[in-house]
């Protein structure tokens, strides 16, 4: 493969403002977040490749999965803002990514799809830990736009939004797209039928953490967030 050039590489970081301008022409209000978030991925990722031979090689398993929870510490950080009470919704989303990778991951191992490294363990959990991340995020944003629905209406719909990214992606995976594992395989001379198997382990593994952190945020935030707004309603009728 042809190294990227630093040109090609500040050219593509300038295509970044154009949903900036179509955020600031439409009043949309996500241009900070956009440019925000694209500054910080793009150091982050910086750092990643300065460390990334550190923590590949890494040979203590307890100190690999303290770093594996770590991740998931700092992505339901990072999307708890998307609920009521950040506070509480940082430990919803920590328990539903937890679990869910867990299972995930288990399966994975039991297996044999992975060995127990930190070059494998490391790059599958925060793929899937991304997913479970954006999945709960979006259950969480969901559920305090439409708090006013009844029961049934308010858990369905949150979890059927989270999850109508993974499930467009599997009608059009091989006809439209060339997932990213089998192409990064097949670019590095693979076999492209071994390829296709492994990314079909990956699109299924992914729709399964997407549900099962969708459906866990879910159950564990709309107790909360009912209770919360009951509390609301009646200190908005005693002051009226």
């Amino acid at each position: 493969m042809e190294q990227i050039s630093n040109l090609a590489l500040f050219v593509i970081l300038l295509f970044v403002f154009i949903p900036i301008i179509i955020s600031m022409n439409q009043k949309l209000g996500m241009g900070k977040d956009i440019l925000f978030s694209s500054i910080r991925g793009f150091f982050q990722l910086l750092l990643l490749g300065f460390f990334i031979s550190f923590l590949f090689s890494l040979e203590n398993i307890f100190v690999v999965f303290g770093y594996i929870f770590l991740m998931m510490i700092i992505a339901s950080f990072n999307a708890s803002k998307r609920g009521i009470n950040r506070k509480r919704s940082f430990f919803i989303l920590l328990g539903g990514i937890t679990l869910s990778v867990i299972i995930c991951i288990s399966v994975w191992l039991l297996f044999g799809i992975i060995p127990l490294e930190a070059q494998y363990l490391i790059p599958v959990c925060g793929m899937l830990i991304g997913n479970a991340m954006i999945a709960g995020a979006v259950v969480l944003e969901t559920m305090k736009n439409d708090v006013e629905l009844e029961e049934e209406f308010l858990k369905n719909r949150a979890i059927k939004i989270a999850m109508i990214p993974t499930v467009d992606m599997l009608k059009t995976v091989g006809l439209i797209q060339i997932p990213g594992t089998m192409t990064g395989m097949i670019l590095a001379g693979a076999d492209p039928f071994g390829s296709v198997k492994y990314q079909i382990f990956i699109i299924f593994t992914l729709l399964v953490v997407s549900s099962l952190a969708a459906i866990m945020v879910c159950l564990l935030n709309y107790k909360y967030i009912i209770k919360e707004v009951h509390t609301s309603n009646e200190l908005v009728k005693k002051t009226v």
